[in-house]
């Protein structure tokens, strides 16, 4: 065998190892949802309910839900990757203080009902909006429903916006594609180069979005830098708002005012 054959050889293996390696990560490396036994309750969230809906496999997810206050909107969020369901549900009490309704799914993955994935994902949120009027009991029209996306839930959310009509689009601290912060996360690995699926790229998908669009991020984010939330900005169709946070981190815009700043928003978008 001469040395260029080896060398082919070689090339080859290489390759079939850097692709095998991109399909495990992709596979295992990326969502981190831990399951929990919880209920609305142990988190002090007594207006909630815990529901069952069906995703897009058939099978069945939870979800939690409450109910709006007079004619106050819902807001159908969908919270971040490395976290579990319970403190991200309870992230949104504010939005409850408020009188505004709050609904959240479980991700797929997080209770052995899987795999996790991009695609998933949005089906699974399409299904839930779509059932979400026999879910809570009552009629909730598009016109009272925020959809509401955080870090790895703006991904979700921005599908779901772009397939499904609502008053407005919120993106609080919002990557414009995952294959960046994973760049990042891996120290420059080339993703964007090598990932071929779970892109998320949120960037591509809200050009479709037909709604007025509210993205709220924290200077101080050190997860998600804030000149790709200004790139999805500048990428998002009108009407739209950038909020930014002078002190705001990657969890603490809720904190700092973005609940009063989406309840502006919506009103000035629906009055």
């Amino acid at each position: 065998m001469s040395i260029f054959q080896v060398g082919i050889i070689v090339a080859i293996a290489l390759v079939g190892a850097l692709i095998g390696g991109v399909a495990l990560f992709q596979n295992t490396a990326i969502y981190r949802f831990s399951a929990e036994p919880g209920t609305p309750g142990d988190y002090g969230l007594t207006e909630m309910e815990e529901v069952t809906f069906t995703n897009s496999d058939g099978a069945p997810l939870r979800a939690w839900i409450a109910l709006p206050k007079g004619d106050a909107p819902i807001v159908i969020s969908f919270y971040g990757n490395f976290t579990q369901f319970g403190p991200s549900v309870q992230h949104l009490t504010p939005l409850i203080q408020l009188g505004y309704g709050v609904a959240v799914m479980e991700y797929r993955g997080a209770d052995g009902t899987g795999p996790a994935g991009e695609v998933g994902f949005a089906q699974d949120a399409r299904a839930f909006y779509d059932q979400l009027d026999g879910l809570a009991g009552v009629l909730i029209p598009a016109d009272r429903r925020i959809i509401h996306g955080f870090s790895l839930g703006s991904s979700i959310a921005t599908h779901l916006a772009a397939t499904r009509d609502a008053s407005a689009l919120v993106l609080e601290s919002s990557f414009d594609s995952l294959c960046r912060f994973q760049t990042r996360r891996l120290r420059g690995v080339p993703m964007c180069w090598l990932m071929w699926r779970e892109r998320h790229d949120v960037r591509d998908l809200i050009g479709d979005v037909d709604m007025p669009i509210l993205i709220a991020h924290g200077a101080k984010d050190t997860s998600i830098p804030l000149d790709w939330a200004q790139a999805l900005y500048n990428a998002a169709p009108d009407p739209k708002t950038f909020k930014v946070y002078e002190h705001g981190t990657h969890t603490t815009l809720f904190d700092l005012g973005l609940v009063d700043e989406i309840a502006r928003f919506y009103a000035n978008h629906t009055g």
